[in-house]
């Protein structure tokens, strides 16, 4: 794996993070449980999307540094 395959990897997982952190603050400012509704399965689909880089990226630097 490269250091640019590295910064991709880095640059997903910390956008994923903000989208997540965002749509926290949304869920705590929601007033309906539409919303709520919204922002919690929103969250879970990028957590998901998350999960699915973070094991990307293991299995790629595994490849690279052994383990």
């Amino acid at each position: 794996m490269q250091n640019k395959e590295l910064n991709k990897f880095n640059k997903m997982i910390g956008d994923k993070a903000i989208i997540i952190g965002n749509l926290s603050d949304q869920y705590s400012k929601a007033s309906t449980p539409e919303e709520l509704m919204w922002c919690a399965i929103q969250m879970q689909n990028h957590a998901n999307a998350l999960r699915v880089i973070t094991e990307r990226l293991g299995t790629d630097t595994k490849e690279v540094y052994g383990g």
